[in-house]
């Protein structure tokens, strides 16, 4: 359909924005970003389709003190994306000029939207955020410090490869990538791991808001108790028990909670921005999550764990985290682990029983077992 730019915006984004709660007091639309007092918060408006007496941005996204958060161009849907991006830039730099803070800007004909964050990168993200995520991520950006610099915590890692790998992933960070593979063997301490760049990311204002998720229970318990409530004071709610509270904080969950629901699914009452920081425990089984909602979804900082060794990781758990394939971002092995102490060698012994041979056949089961198992969200 050939929509027209402002159908685009009755039809397209003005739902959108309503969708992640902006009442429309706070959004201003055809902003003149030359003539308005954007550090008074005086806004002057386009007067008519015929008035080009300056700049005008299609919508400015503001604070509940009335201080700019955002800003949205819109273009419809045969228009090029070039055009709205410069003119996205131009307004971006119109209001630093009078306040010195960069706002982001997002492009959209309504359908795919585009992201320009305060450093000016760009990147897709699939719609508006909130005006509570907007303010949180504003916050955050001016006052984060460099994460490298952040000493690291020794209560909760102090084994020398935790440490290089924290400091290894942190710089990763620092330098704009979005997304990290740590693959580490077994009993190494992928979790203590992940809460020790968490606790570095947090402290550097650089993240506020996090996600653990998982593909089983037992390990979102114990990311929840021998992690988040172990070592941070942040509020710590799981979705499983909690799927409608969401203030600030830490969050831990299933893949499969995050999928479920009627209608409206878990992670869709969430804004796109509403987690900072997402973390993906046993990364490898990417099959919980075949076509990417829960990652094409919310704009964050990805970082997947995994003990599987990369050759066999198979390459959509590479490419998810835009690692070349066979190579984590970061890695220690169960030789290395065995050669510092950490781990020791076994030996392994095969044996066979008659589930192991012939399976397990639902219906055969007593229901105490069936009720255990959809307990636990098989």
């Amino acid at each position: 359909m050939k929509l027209s730019e402002a159908q685009t915006r009755k039809i397209h984004i003005d739902k959108q924005l309503k969708q992640v709660g902006w009442i429309k007091k706070y959004i201003k639309e055809e902003v003149n970003t030359v003539k308005s007092n954007f550090k008074d918060k005086d806004y002057v408006l386009q007067k008519s389709s015929s008035d080009n007496s300056g700049r005008f941005a299609d919508y400015l996204l503001l604070a509940e003190d009335n201080s700019p958060l955002a800003i949205v161009e819109a273009k419809r849907f045969s228009a090029s994306r070039d055009k709205a991006r410069a003119q996205a830039r131009t307004y971006q730099n119109d209001i630093y000029t009078q306040t010195k803070i960069r706002i982001p800007a997002f492009l959209t004909n309504g359908n795919n939207w585009l992201f320009i964050d305060q450093d000016g990168v760009e990147r897709n993200v699939s719609g508006p955020f909130s005006q509570s995520d907007l303010k949180r991520r504003h916050e955050s950006y001016r006052n984060r410090t460099s994460p490298s610099k952040i000493k690291i915590s020794k209560k909760i890692t102090d084994r020398l490869k935790s440490i290089l790998i924290t400091k290894q992933i942190v710089e990763h960070i620092e330098k704009g990538h979005r997304s990290a593979l740590i693959s580490m063997a077994t009993g190494t301490g992928k979790t203590r791991v992940a809460m020790s760049i968490i606790n570095v990311l947090i402290r550097s204002n650089v993240i506020r808001n996090v996600l653990f998720v998982a593909d089983r229970i037992a390990l979102t318990d114990q990311a929840k108790s021998a992690g988040f409530k172990q070592f941070f004071n942040e509020a710590v709610v799981d979705l499983r028990t909690h799927p409608t509270s969401f203030p600030n904080g830490l969050y831990v969950t299933t893949i499969q909670t995050l999928k479920s629901g009627k209608g409206k699914k878990v992670y869709e009452k969430f804004s796109p921005g509403f987690f900072d920081l997402i973390i993906y425990d046993e990364a490898h089984r990417s099959i919980y999550d075949p076509n990417r909602l829960i990652h094409n979804y919310f704009d964050a900082i990805e970082i997947g764990l995994t003990a599987t060794p990369a050759e066999g990781e198979d390459r959509n758990t590479f490419d998810l985290f835009n690692c070349k394939v066979g190579k984590p971002t970061a890695e220690y092995t169960y030789d290395e682990a065995i050669r510092d102490g950490i781990l020791v060698p076994y030996l392994v012994e095969m044996i066979d029983t008659k589930v192991l041979s012939l399976g397990i056949e639902g219906s055969k089961l007593s229901k105490t077992l069936k009720t255990h198992l959809l307990k636990q969200e098989e």
